[in-house]
Parts: C-alpha cells; sequence; structure tokens
C-alpha cells in the first residue's frame, strides 16, 4: 500500500541521488491523488447504490399505498345504502374527484420514480418494476371506468324514480276520477231507449277509457318491480316499504276497477 511505499522511500533514500528521489516523490505524490480519485469514486458509488436502495424502499412503500387506495376508492364508488341517489352522484362529481387529483399527482411521481429506478437496475427488477406501473395503470383505468359506469347507472336510476313518481302520480288521479264515476249510481232522466243508449254509452266509454290504461298501469307496475330489486333505489328499508305499499296499492285499485 501507500504506506508501504513511503516507508520504501525512505529506506532508498540514503541509496540513490538526489534527482531520483525527487522523481520518486512525483511518482508517489501521483499515486496518492490517484488513490484520493479512487477512494472518491467508490465513496459516490457507494452513496448512489444506498440512494438507490432507499429509492427502491420509497418506490415499494407508495406503490402499496396507491393500491391500497384503489382499493378503498374502489369500493367507496361501488357503495350503496344509506345515502340519497342524488347525494351519491354528488360525491361522484365533486369530492370523489377532488380525491382522485390528489391521487393523481401520487400516481405521476410513482410513475417517474420507477422510470428512473428501472433504467438503473438489472433486468429483472426493472421488469418487476415495469410489472407494478403496469399493474397501477390498469387498476387507475378500471376505477375510471367503474366512476363512469356508475354515475350512468345512477342517473338511469334516478330518471326511473322520477318518472315512476310522475306516472304514480298521473295514475293516482285518473284513478280516483274512474273510481269517483264508477260509484255513482244510475240514475235515468227518463224512460225511453234514448236514454238508456245515452248510459249505457257512458259505461263503454269508462270501459273504454279503463282499458286504453292498462298498458300504462302494467309499464308502472313493472317499472316498480324492476326497482324494487335495485339496490340504488332500494338503499334503504323505508325506501323499499314505500315503493312495495305504493305498488300493492295501485295494484288492489286497478283490480277492483276492472
Amino acid at each position: 500500500d501507500l504506506s508501504h511505499l513511503n516507508l520504501l522511500k525512505e529506506t532508498l533514500s540514503t541509496f540513490i541521488s538526489a534527482e531520483d528521489i525527487s522523481v520518486l516523490n512525483e511518482r508517489i505524490e501521483l499515486l496518492n491523488r490517484q488513490w484520493d480519485e479512487l477512494c472518491h469514486q467508490v465513496s459516490l458509488r457507494r452513496q448512489q447504490v444506498n440512494e438507490r436502495l432507499n429509492e427502491w424502499a420509497v418506490f415499494s412503500e407508495k406503490n402499496k399505498d396507491l393500491c391500497e387506495w384503489l382499493t378503498q376508492m374502489e369500493s367507496k364508488v361501488s357503495q350503496n345504502g344509506d345515502i340519497l341517489i342524488e347525494e351519491m352522484i354528488e360525491k361522484l362529481k365533486k369530492d370523489y374527484q377532488d380525491e382522485i387529483a390528489v391521487a393523481q399527482e401520487n400516481k405521476m411521481q410513482l410513475q417517474e420514480m420507477g422510470e428512473r429506478l428501472a433504467k438503473a437496475s438489472h433486468e429483472s427488477k426493472a421488469q418487476e418494476i415495469e410489472y407494478k406501473l403496469g399493474k397501477v395503470n390498469d387498476r387507475w383505468q378500471h376505477l375510471l371506468d367503474l366512476i363512469a359506469a356508475r354515475m350512468k347507472k345512477l342517473k338511469e336510476t334516478l330518471v326511473a324514480i322520477q318518472q315512476l313518481d310522475k306516472n304514480m302520480s298521473i295514475l293516482r288521479s285518473w284513478l280516483a276520477h274512474i273510481e269517483s264515476e264508477l260509484s255513482k249510481a244510475i240514475v235515468y232522466e227518463t224512460c225511453d231507449s234514448e236514454e238508456i243508449q245515452r248510459k249505457l254509452n257512458e259505461q263503454q266509454e269508462l270501459q273504454r277509457d279503463i282499458e286504453k290504461h292498462s298498458t300504462g298501469v302494467a309499464s308502472v307496475l313493472n317499472l316498480c318491480e324492476v326497482l324494487l330489486h335495485d339496490c340504488d333505489a332500494c338503499g334503504t328499508e323505508t325506501e323499499c316499504d314505500s315503493i312495495q305499499q305504493a305498488t300493492r296499492n295501485l295494484d288492489r285499485r286497478w283490480r277492483n276497477i276492472c
């Protein structure tokens, strides 16, 4: 090593000329500088390796956190139950979008870190990084697709409920009118055939009106049945009971006039 070289130089100094000693000193000095440079390069390399190892640990942790967030968000987006459809739509449009915007930044950082690590890693480790990044990208797209599908479904259900309320209100008014007409006693003002025919025509008109509404009643009853099996429309027991009660009442009143 260099210390041994210096010892040899001291030993040789009594046997060689001053000029040779000067040359020897220059060469030893050069070796010292080269040794210092080599030590510096080794230190830098060790630091780079440690940084890479630390960055890999950070990458793994960030990847784990993002995957856990994706799982939680998928669950939140898919939830139904004790929440109004309008509230869930608002969450999908605003609250969850705010969360996604924050997660998008984390995803971009993870992507950049992963690409940087992959370039500095051997092939098998680079493939592992690329696989993890690909998995995250797939799950991210799945979440966006899930949100779009969920929003579409909720809006369709909301429209169906609003349509049911509208149709049910119209049918209730019509049923009340028909029930009132059918409950009236038939009174003949005169006892001739013309009066009898007029009363008969009135009854036939009522019958035609009832028959004309049969398709509408069937459609409303069918929509009630569909909504009863829709977890979004019947997220709570109260909502289910409300639709069931409306269905039973409509069916009973319809059967009575038929």
